[in-house]
């Protein structure tokens, strides 16, 4: 059966990448042909990775906005390389496909333009249902102000989110609860992320790995007054900092290697939080978004959590001593893996035989 995905699987960060690239191997290992719908123009898509320069940022901060530049530079260039493993379809060819999944990623976001494009509402598509998508920090009052989306949502025959607060807003606009289901990167072994390649260790140092799309000072100062205490090179992957020891622009494959190595993790974001889970590592989160704190407190590991003014007395008890029982953990992953993957089976069956083809 041939399915077309319907995400952000060219996105300028791990997470993005990685969540498509595991829904693709979930198919896959089903037995269907995977395609994926490209959403958004190739040059707009690099000018995310590849930042403009301005003259007055070139006359104020000329070395740090030549390394954004050159960061860049090497990040599109990494991820280029892994994207090959994305068979791509253009918006008109998902007719062609059995059956479309809008998902996963926060493709209902309206407060970013580019989600505001119908094709990820399913626009003009009867075999769609929609796996773990998020609206991310949009509210029901800025999703409503597009009727036209709202009507396509509507319509969807199956709907799967990702986080409670997407649930509580799907749930005004469809009169029904959605079901709770984990991220595409929770369903398959974390050993399909590992590039085959044989490579040697990129930072030879004990390091803390950071993953953030920003830092603030007092968490900064905070950083790097562990890793001086412990002895710690500190590496920023995908993101470049002037005062990490290393910035690595390795592409998404290799991501998941530089967080096994690491001794420890520091992390903003929701997939960087997934993959120090997946990989069992000492972390805390600082997190941007309801969706880490949803995720974290349904794994039961919620001490985790920091904020900014977390003092460095408890980082450094979280990270070296308050060790995380990564059994438990594991115990409720398999829970969540188990019951996502019922869910999705089930709603891709009945959208699907209801056209005479089957899984």
């Amino acid at each position: 059966m041939k399915i077309g995905i319907v995400t952000v699987h060219d996105s300028n960060n791990y997470g993005s990448f990685l969540q498509a690239y595991a829904l693709q191997r979930v198919f896959q290992d089903m037995g269907h042909e995977v395609y994926f719908a490209v959403t958004r123009r190739k040059e707009f898509v690099k000018g995310t990775y590849i930042p403009a320069i301005s003259l007055k940022k070139l006359i104020r901060h000329p070395v740090q906005t030549l390394k954004n530049r050159q960061s860049g530079i090497l990040k599109w260039k990494a991820f280029l390389e892994d994207q090959k493993v994305f068979r791509e379809i253009s918006g008109e060819e998902l007719d062609q496909m059995d059956c479309v999944v809008l998902g996963s990623d926060e493709i209902w976001n309206v407060q970013v333009r580019s989600f505001q494009n119908p094709i990820f509402y399913g626009r003009g598509q009867t075999k769609a249902v929609a796996y773990g998508v998020s609206v991310g920090r949009a509210t029901y009052e800025d999703i409503t102000k597009y009727p036209e989306l709202v009507q396509d949502i509507r319509q969807i025959r199956s709907i799967m989110v990702r986080d409670t607060r997407t649930q509580s807003i799907i749930e005004k606009i469809c009169s029904f609860i959605p079901e709770t289901v984990c991220d595409p990167t929770f369903l398959v072994p974390r050993t399909i992320f590992k590039s085959t390649e044989k490579r040697s260790r990129y930072i030879s140092e004990s390091y803390l790995l950071i993953y953030s799309y920003s830092i603030s000072r007092e968490l900064q100062d905070k950083i790097q007054e562990f890793a001086r205490a412990n002895g710690l090179k500190t590496v920023s992957a995908c993101f470049y900092y002037s005062w990490a020891d290393y910035n690595i622009m390795c592409g998404p494959l290799e991501f998941c290697r530089i967080i096994e190595e690491a001794d420890y993790v520091i992390t903003t974001t929701f997939h960087g939080t997934i993959f120090s889970v997946l990989n069992e590592k000492q972390f805390v989160s600082l997190p941007a978004s309801i969706k880490t704190n949803d995720l974290l407190v349904r794994l039961g590991m919620e001490e985790r959590l920091i904020e900014n003014s977390t003092d460095l007395s408890t980082i450094q008890e979280l990270l070296q001593k308050r060790m995380i029982d990564y059994g438990k953990v594991n115990c409720r992953i398999s829970e969540m893996r188990e019951n996502s993957l019922a869910l999705l089976k089930k709603s891709m069956e009945s959208t699907v035989n209801e056209y005479g083809k089957t899984l």
